[in-house]
């Protein structure tokens, strides 16, 4: 009969990877020789290394070529493991609050088995911030979060930032008051904006609904 004399296995290096491995060290009798198995002798092949394994139980077993004297290993069963994913449970943004402002930002929340890192450039950059982000500028954000050891990468929501854009004065037409100790002179202010708007006539202390005063 063989002798297994080792059995090294590999863990899969990231979540959904299959690229795990067992490696069999035997001693055995060169004639005929021996062929190896990691299912407990279902099937069996002539290398002692398996490639591209996921995660998962796997029974080690030798056996002559012939198909005698089965051998099964000591260390059975062997178990793979992979990484375990971080899952994202909430994405929360705020706008900038005004033009020219960056203050918005974007607050991801998630859990994990271990240290998390996070990323709003679709996994370009990552930081190991508690998935805060803060001082961001209007615009199109992709959320994500993996593990601290870079492994289980997970996409999260995109997140779009609304600027705010900012009303054009294209005209302002006045009349003069008519006489002394009247008050009737006027200021009309015209102005296109993306939403309502307001208006101004002392430099932003007071506002008012109305174009004309």
């Amino acid at each position: 009969a063989p002798v297994i004399n080792s059995v090294v296995a590999s863990n899969p290096s990231d979540c959904n990877s299959a690229n795990g491995q067992i490696s069999i060290g035997a001693t055995f009798n060169p004639v005929p020789g021996v062929e190896f198995s990691i299912d407990g002798g279902i099937n069996w092949q002539v290398s002692n290394t398996f490639n591209g394994l996921n995660a998962g139980t796997y029974n080690v077993a030798v056996r002559n070529i012939d198909g005698s004297c089965i051998v099964y290993s000591i260390d059975n069963p062997i178990i793979l493991t992979a990484p375990l994913a971080p899952s994202i449970t909430n994405v929360a943004s705020t706008d900038p609050t005004d033009c020219n402002v960056t203050d918005g930002t974007i607050t991801i929340t998630a859990t994990g088995t271990g240290a998390l890192e996070y990323s709003i450039n679709g996994g370009t950059t990552w930081f190991a911030n508690n998935g805060n982000f803060t001082g961001l500028v209007g615009g199109i954000y992709n959320t994500a979060v993996r593990n601290a050891t870079g492994t289980c990468q997970v996409t999260g929501q995109i997140v779009t930032l609304d600027d705010k854009v900012a009303p054009t004065i294209s005209t302002v037409a006045s009349t003069n008051v008519t006489d002394c100790g009247n008050t009737d002179g006027t200021i009309t202010i015209t102005a296109t904006g993306t939403g309502s708007v307001e208006y101004s006539i002392n430099g932003g202390t007071t506002w008012q609904p109305s174009n004309v005063f």
